[in-house]
């Protein structure tokens, strides 16, 4: 949400009464955030990148494994543009890149944020599906890959305001991108349009299916067997790690940009819980993936099961006679 949501306090200067906090200390506190942002980005595309790798090389997918890549890929997507966001922290917000590279980061910067929240809520659905309705036809891999489609294709068509605000503008002789919105009145729907698309009906839809399906759980937990109440109990935990880290990251985002609307001269304290709950919102990318690797068994099981089985397979090879050799190279062409 970097060029985006970094100017929305920039209201502040359409007033004529001058903000309540030294111009000093706010910058000061802003040339923390490349190094933060910095640190975010290389820590996620190598976490976002381990869960991509232990997805795709699993040979049996599971329908969660489909919206887990998902997930991964947004969030790799959206960790790539962010240099382009600290670039023009560290120069003091001025952009060099051009107007088409404004654009195109401003849209993958915002979508990430629909793509993620959509993902999650569809695999809140699944999950209800799984546990309710575990005999459903629907929940199939090809499915999924369908319904994930649908989530990229939706969460696309509504950037498409961004892509028509979103632009260079030249405040003061200083090229900057951000989201061009002309007046208060477009500053409050598109806020009301971001969080009540982006965040309060997912919350909702989310909120309803995981407590169906924590009462589906909980009542009939006696009369599941214990392999499958293991499965169940793990998958929902899962779920219910991605679902919290997601409310925890994004909650204070969004309750800001509401309480913003009516802040006309936004004190330092207010500015320093505006620019954090960002910081929060960008670290959703690089948490998730590492809550994965860590508590996950799963996909900690698969990293590790397939380092191991190429050092067992390197061992073999130096056993094997020449024309065996070759004979298992063949095998491994043909099937990786």
């Amino acid at each position: 949400m970097g060029s985006t949501q970094h100017n929305l306090t920039d209201s502040s200067c359409v007033s004529t009464t001058p903000p309540p906090y030294s111009h000093i200390d706010i910058t000061t506190f802003m040339h923390i955030f490349p190094t933060i942002y910095g640190i975010l980005c290389s820590v996620g595309v190598i976490a976002n990148g381990l869960v991509i790798y232990a997805v795709v090389a699993c040979k049996k997918k599971m329908v969660s494994d489909i919206y887990v890549l998902n997930l991964a890929i947004a969030d790799m997507l959206f960790l790539l543009v962010m240099p382009f966001n600290i670039h023009q922290l560290v120069r003091d917000r001025q952009w060099v890149f051009g107007n088409f590279m404004c654009k195109a980061v401003v849209v993958v910067d915002v979508s990430n944020q629909f793509t993620t929240v959509g993902i999650v809520t569809v695999l809140c659905i699944d999950r209800y599906i799984a546990i309710v309705h575990p005999t459903s036809e629907k929940r199939t891999i090809q499915w999924t890959i369908i319904i994930n489609i649908l989530v990229w294709l939706g969460s696309f068509l509504l950037t498409v305001p961004v892509m028509m605000y979103a632009k260079v503008v030249r405040p003061q002789h200083l090229d900057v991108c951000m989201m061009y919105l002309d007046g208060p009145e477009d500053m409050y729907w598109y806020t009301l349009y971001q969080s009540i698309l982006g965040f309060i009906i997912p919350l909702i839809i989310i909120s309803t299916f995981y407590s169906l399906t924590l009462y589906h759980v909980f009542s009939s937990i006696r009369r599941v067997k214990r392999k499958q109440s293991v499965w169940a109990k793990r998958a929902t935990k899962m779920v219910l790690m991605v679902i919290a880290l997601f409310l925890i990251c994004w909650s204070p985002y969004h309750v800001i940009q509401v309480v913003n609307l009516s802040n006309n001269t936004p004190t330092i304290a207010f500015v320093y819980a505006y620019n954090i709950s960002i910081c929060l919102s960008y670290s959703h990318s690089c948490i998730n993936p590492l809550m994965l690797l860590l508590f996950a068994q799963n996909y900690r099981e698969r990293l590790c099961r397939r380092n191991k089985s190429k050092l067992d397979n390197n061992k073999k090879k130096t056993t094997l006679m020449p024309e065996y050799q070759y004979q298992a190279r063949l095998k491994n062409v043909k099937y990786m």
